[in-house]
């Protein structure tokens, strides 16, 4: 298996450096698409590229892709489509770099060494299609998961076949990313257990959750309102009250063995 992983990335890069470091030692090819503006129009931050042009220098990252969303489409689903589009340019640089399994991922995914190559082994040996794992959702830091787990999945390494690509909203076997779902779910695909390969989701953990929030792909479900309400009450939580999460629910969390260094 030669591994090829292309980062989604619009804000949150705090996080990416670490991510990377999670899994570099077993993958073979680490492209970073990244854009200038988001779905929205926002503008990213400043020095963006001056930073992933570091990581690349410290050989964390092999080839650096500037995409340009479609900002015309005012459908609802237009940040999907651009998501969708943006993750078929990461599976072409894969491709084009000889790669013969890819993976998408956002940059506050994270996988212990161990399990990453556990599923690198069982895809490559049972000749899959296609895998998909569950994951626990953190918060404000990468020792608080929610207490109660999500049934959804993240769907992740992808056999590059000659027909293979993204498809917004086509047929999968379990609930994933509408965005990340390929045809190959047609195939042979692994669903593994938490047991076997977890994907630690850094979702709540950001230097800025308002602006995670207004470019998120979902930002027509947030009013202005709740944005604000959810960022305030995350400047001043303390554990072990409960989370407030994207929709204003509040969750209980637990605290948990610190598996990765961020912000160190």
């Amino acid at each position: 298996m030669k591994l090829g992983v292309a980062y989604n990335l619009f804000d949150g890069e705090e996080l990416i450096e670490y991510s990377i470091k999670s899994i570099r030692n077993n993958v073979d090819f680490i492209s970073v698409l990244y854009q200038e503006v988001s779905y929205h129009g926002v503008k990213c931050s400043e020095g963006l590229l001056d930073f992933l042009l570091e990581l690349k220098n410290k050989g964390l990252i092999d080839e650096i892709y500037l995409f340009e969303p479609d900002l015309n489409d005012t459908s609802g689903d237009n940040p999907q489509f651009n998501e969708t589009l943006k993750r078929n340019v990461g599976l072409e640089l894969s491709k084009k770099n000889g790669c013969t399994h890819h993976m998408t991922i956002d940059v506050d995914e994270f996988y212990t060494d161990e399990q990453f190559k556990r599923m690198k082994s069982i895809m490559e040996e049972g000749d899959f299609d296609s895998g998909a794992v569950q994951h626990c959702q953190y918060y404000k830091d990468s020792i608080y998961i929610l207490k109660n787990k999500e049934n959804e999945y993240v769907a992740t390494i992808e056999k590059i076949n000659p027909d293979t690509q993204y498809v917004f909203q086509v047929n999968y076997p379990v609930p994933v990313d509408p965005t990340r779902k390929t045809n190959n779910g047609n195939g042979r695909v692994k669903i593994f257990n938490r047991d076997e390969v977890e994907m630690h989701h850094m979702s709540f953990v950001r230097k800025d959750i308002k602006g995670k929030l207004s470019s998120s792909t979902s930002r027509r479900y947030f009013s202005d309102e709740l944005i604000n309400k959810v960022d305030e009450y995350y400047k001043n939580w303390t554990y072990p009250n409960k989370v407030m999460w994207a929709g204003g629910n509040l969750l209980e969390v637990i605290e948990v063995p610190r598996l990765f260094e961020i912000y160190k």
